[in-house]
């Protein structure tokens, strides 16, 4: 180690921090901090095993969620729909007035895994109460929304882009058909209003970069305007995962931000009558250029946490 070591590499290795700030590099920080890499690149899937043995968990699909919200709210799930409900969400959320679905988006159970110390409201909530669903290929956002919505994958809702139109039922379908409203709650250019809102009964378009301001309003629109279903998409750590990659250090601060937004929703919506659904769209992996990307069937990017509160 080197003479001015103030602190034990392995608190670097922790953090994966490089370079160290403590000591000029050497051997054994370098080791330490390949080492910590190397087995941050380990399947999500095994680190969940490894860390959480109790918390093993079948793994959904992201075909299972229209399904499931049409089951909670007594409508028809939507035709075309590939998957079924998952009875433990709809036993625990089932005689919920209203439903909101909150997705931080490519929050998925790798840079969940890695930094769940750092979002510790969220991780209480998977700790009670999770699945693990599989992302539909290509585990892209606006497949991945369209198949929240619609219960089928990409040969059904025929989604390829934000621009696309959906070629089958969505669950704003169902939800109408029962005399009921939806509504969505997005930012500029992103999937939640190209896409999404165009199928809403009520449709919110916020300015770009404003995840504070969507909570804020999803919160408006459930008081004044009480619609029997809401989902939003949080970018927030999509764009983080993206500019730094989801093992970076540098994504913590904004892990913050969203654990604290989510808290902020879910304290505010469950007293509405809301039942409360979490999950993203999809995942991300690390790149050798040092930027996040997603869109491979690699566990990384496929698998995410759902979970549930009321």
């Amino acid at each position: 180690m080197g003479a001015r070591a103030t602190s034990p590499p392995n608190a670097w290795a922790r953090a994966a921090l490089w370079p160290p700030t403590c000591c000029p590099p050497c051997r054994e920080c370098l080791q330490n901090y390949v080492e910590t890499r190397r087995s941050r690149r380990i399947a999500p899937a095994l680190i969940w095993t490894r860390r959480q043995n109790s918390m093993q968990s079948e793994i959904y699909s992201m075909t299972d969620i229209a399904p499931t919200i049409a089951a909670i709210l007594n409508v028809r799930t939507p035709a075309g729909a590939l998957g079924r409900p998952i009875e433990r969400i709809h036993r625990a959320l089932n005689g919920s007035e209203r439903l909101a679905l909150l997705a931080p988006d490519a929050l998925g159970m790798h840079p969940w895994t890695l930094w769940r110390d750092e979002m510790p409201y969220l991780s209480s909530l998977i700790d009670a109460n999770h699945v693990v669903l599989r992302a539909v290929m290509p585990t892209i956002t606006p497949v991945n929304f369209a198949t929240m919505l619609t219960g089928g994958d990409q040969s059904v809702h025929a989604i390829a882009t934000k621009a696309d139109d959906l070629a089958c039922e969505s669950i704003f379908d169902t939800l109408a058909e029962a005399g009921r409203r939806g509504a969505s709650v997005g930012q500029e250019d992103c999937t939640m209003t190209a896409l999404v809102g165009r199928y809403a009964h009520v449709a919110e378009r916020l300015p770009r970069f404003e995840d504070d301001l969507v909570a804020d309003r999803v919160i408006r629109i459930a008081r004044t305007q009480q619609p029997d279903f809401v989902i939003t998409q949080l970018v927030t750590t999509d764009d983080v995962f993206h500019k730094h990659m989801p093992s970076s250090p540098e994504v913590i601060p904004y892990l913050h931000q969203t654990d604290d937004r989510l808290r902020l929703l879910v304290d505010a919506l469950i007293p509405l009558g809301y039942g409360i659904m979490i999950l993203a769209d999809h995942g991300q992996h690390d790149t050798e250029k040092g930027r996040g990307s997603h869109g491979t069937e690699a566990d990384e990017d496929s698998l995410v946490p759902c979970t549930w509160t009321r």
